[in-house]
């Protein structure tokens, strides 16, 4: 018997966003772990806060769309507006 894995896309385009923004991290000097942020939710908290006070435009941009992922849409609205 076969058995075929497959994985939900949404899935990959999370793991694929936590990696575009572990990028953007390091692109400021800032180290993430990824598997910490993953599953820590005072770390994920600690880093999207860092990320939103940066310079970089993208990094919080990229910030708030992990918030909108991470808390739902009225996260994601919230934060918005205050950007």
């Amino acid at each position: 018997m076969n058995a075929t894995h497959t994985r939900d896309p949404a899935e990959d385009d999370t793991f694929l966003n936590l990696v575009d923004f572990k990028w953007l991290m390091a692109g400021v000097g800032w180290w993430v772990d990824l598997s910490r942020l993953q599953r820590d939710r005072s770390y994920i908290d600690q880093c999207l806060q860092r990320a939103l006070r940066s310079d970089s435009q993208l990094l919080r941009k990229r910030s708030v769309e992990l918030l909108g992922l991470q808390l739902g849409s009225d996260a994601y609205h919230d934060v918005a507006l205050c950007g």
